[in-house]
C-alpha cells in the first residue's frame, strides 16, 4: 500500500484560513449594525429565524468548501502522480489502493482486502467450481486430498430417538475411523451423542441445536471434545456415558463396510475419493471376501467425488489393461484419453499405484451400484462406467450431474501465497459422447427413498434402496 498522505502544516493553513473568513463576516455584520442609528429595533421571530439559518448554512457551507479544497487537492496529487491517459491509465486495484490508503478514515488491513478482491474476482468468471483459497484453506485442502483431518474421527448424522419420556434430537455416530482418538476412547458406530460438555454442562443436543452441537464438538488438535454418549444394549437405551476425547490429526476413512444381514453382500460405503481411498477400498473388499461375501453393493451416496487418480485407480481394479477410463475435452476442442495401465506414484500418491495384478481383480465380482442426487464428479465416474462396462446394475435416483474437471494451481511460483482452482475441461466416460454435467445419470431402477430418515441412520430393512440393491444380489 502507498503510504499514507498526511501533511499537518497544509491543514492548519487551511483551518487558519477559514478562521480569518469567518472572522470577517463577523466584522461585516457589526459594521452594519454600527451604521443604523441608533434606536430601538424590534424583529420579527420569523425574521430571526431565517436570520440564524442564514448565519448556520453560510458556516456550513464555508467549512465544507475548505475541507473540499483539502481532498480535491490530494484528488489532485493522485492523477497527476502518474499519467492517466492512453495505456498509461491506472490500474483498478493501484487506483483504489491510492484513494483509499490516502483518504479513507478506515483502517485498511491489506491482506484482507486482497482476499476478497481476489474471491470476487474469481467469483465474477461464471465458473461456479473455480475458488482462491488462502494459504490457510489450501493447507487444509491438501491436507483433506490426503486423507489427513483433525478431530476425534467420527462420522455423524442428525437422528432423533426417543429418551426420556420423549423424542430428542442427537447426534448419531455412524462410524468410528480405525486408530482415531474415538477409537481409542471405545466409541462404536451406533453410539448416539446426547449432551455436550463435560457432564451435559452445555446442554443437551436436543436443547443447543443440532448444528450448534456440530460447532462445540469440533475445534483444534490438542483440545478436548467433552460430551455425554447414550448405547443401545439390548433394544434399549443405557444409562449416560461421560466421554472426554483429546483432538489429534489422523487419516480419516474414506472407505468403510458392512455385511448384509443375510451374511451374503458386502456393503461398501465410500465417502469420498482421496488419495488413500484405493488402498482403503482394495482391504475392504478383501476383507468382506473373506468374511463370506458373495457380492457387493457400492454405496456412493452423498459421495462428491475427489481425486482424479484415486477414482482411474479403483477402476483399474474392474477393467482391462487398454480399456477407456476417461475423455476429457478442453477449451479448444483437444481430447486427452487416460486408459488403464501399470502405474507407479510415490510420496503421498503412493496408494494410487496400480500393478500388473492390480488390474482386473475385482472383474468377476457381482455388484450393485447405489447413488442419488448428491453423487457427484469423480462418484458419477465410477457409476457410468459401471454402467458403460455393465460391471453391475445402479439403482437409487438421477445422479447431480457434475461433469467439468478442475485443476488446483498453488500460486506460490508467482509470489502469491494460496492457490486457484478453475474448470478446465469437461470429462466423458468410457462410451459416453453427450456427457452427464449439468444432466445426471439415470439409474437402471430408480428408488426413491421414502420419509425424511437420511439412509445414514437407517436399519438395513429400513432403507428402501438398500433393500432393491440387495434383492437384486440375493434374489439373482
Amino acid at each position: 500500500m502507498s503510504e499514507e498522505l498526511k501533511n499537518e502544516n497544509e491543514e492548519l493553513t487551511e483551518a487558519s484560513s477559514q478562521k480569518n473568513d469567518e472572522e470577517t463576516i463577523s466584522a461585516l455584520f457589526e459594521n452594519q449594525e454600527t451604521e443604523v442609528p441608533k434606536k430601538e429595533r424590534k424583529i420579527s421571530l420569523h425574521t430571526a429565524i431565517f436570520a440564524g439559518i442564514a448565519v448556520v448554512l453560510a458556516a456550513v457551507m464555508l467549512t465544507y468548501t475548505c475541507l473540499s479544497g483539502i481532498y480535491y487537492q490530494r484528488l489532485a496529487k493522485i492523477q497527476t502522480s502518474q499519467s492517466v491517459t492512453g495505456d498509461d491509465k491506472y490500474y483498478p486495484f493501484e487506483l483504489f489502493d491510492q484513494i483509499f490508503s490516502q483518504l479513507s478514515f478506515a483502517e485498511l488491513d491489506e491482506q484482507e482486502m486482497m482476499e476478497a478482491a481476489l474471491k470476487a474476482y474469481v467469483a465474477a468468471t461464471g465458473d461456479v467450481y473455480a475458488a482462491y483459497y488462502t494459504a490457510e484453506e489450501y493447507a487444509a485442502m491438501m491436507a483433506s486430498s490426503e486423507g489427513k483431518t483433525q478431530g476425534i474421527g467420527i462420522n455423524i448424522a442428525y437422528n432423533t430417538i426417543e429418551y426420556d419420556g420423549k423424542v430428542q434430537d442427537v447426534v448419531q455416530i455412524i462410524h468410528v475411523t480405525q486408530g482415531s482418538p474415538a477409537a481409542e476412547a471405545g466409541l462404536l458406530a451406533g453410539d448416539v451423542i446426547y449432551a455436550i460438555g463435560e457432564n451435559g454442562a452445555d446442554g443437551t443436543v436436543d436443547a443447543l441445536g443440532y448444528s450448534t452441537a456440530i460447532q462445540k464438538l469440533q475445534g483444534e488438535a490438542g483440545t478436548k471434545a467433552s460430551f455425554t454418549i447414550l448405547r443401545k444394549e439390548n433394544g434399549l437405551w443405557s444409562e449416560p456415558i461421560s466421554k472426554s476425547v483429546l483432538r489429534r490429526e489422523f487419516t480419516s476413512d474414506s472407505v468403510y463396510g458392512t455385511i448384509s444381514s443375510s451374511g451374503k453382500v458386502g456393503i461398501v460405503r465410500i465417502v469420498g475419493f482421496d488419495l488413500t481411498t484405493p488402498k482403503q477400498f482394495s482391504n475392504e473388499i478383501d476383507r468382506l471376501k473373506a468374511a463370506g461375501c458373495e457380492s457387493f453393493v457400492f454405496d456412493l451416496r452423498e459421495n462428491p467425488g475427489g481425486n482424479l487418480q484415486s477414482i482411474e485407480a479403483i477402476l483399474s481394479y474392474f477393467l482391462s489393461e487398454g480399456d477407456t477410463l476417461i475423455r476429457t475435452v478442453d477449451k479448444a476442442g483437444n481430447e486427452e484419453v487416460s486408459t488403464v495401465k501399470v502405474v507407479n506414484y510415490s510420496g503421498n500418491m503412493k496408494d494410487c499405484s496400480v500393478s500388473e495384478s492390480d488390474i482386473g481383480k475385482y472383474k468377476d465380482l457381482k455388484s450393485v451400484v447405489l447413488c442419488n442426487g448428491a453423487t457427484a464428479s469423480a462418484a458419477e465416474l465410477f457409476t457410468a462406467t459401471f454402467r458403460d462396462y455393465e460391471l453391475g446394475e445402479i439403482v437409487g435416483t438421477k445422479t447431480f450431474g457434475k461433469g467439468s474437471m478442475q485443476n488446483i494451481l498453488s500460486l506460490s511460483g508467482y509470489g502469491y501465497s494460496g492457490a486457484l482452482k478453475l474448470t478446465v475441461a469437461m470429462y466423458f466416460s468410457a462410451k459416453d459422447t453427450e456427457g452427464y454435467n449439468g444432466v445426471g445419470i439415470s439409474p437402471d431402477h430408480t428408488v426413491e427413498l421414502e420419509g425424511e430418515k437420511s439412509f445414514y441412520v437407517r436399519e438395513e430393512a429400513e432403507d428402501d434402496q438398500l433393500v432393491f440393491a440387495l434383492g437384486l444380489l440375493e434374489n439373482d
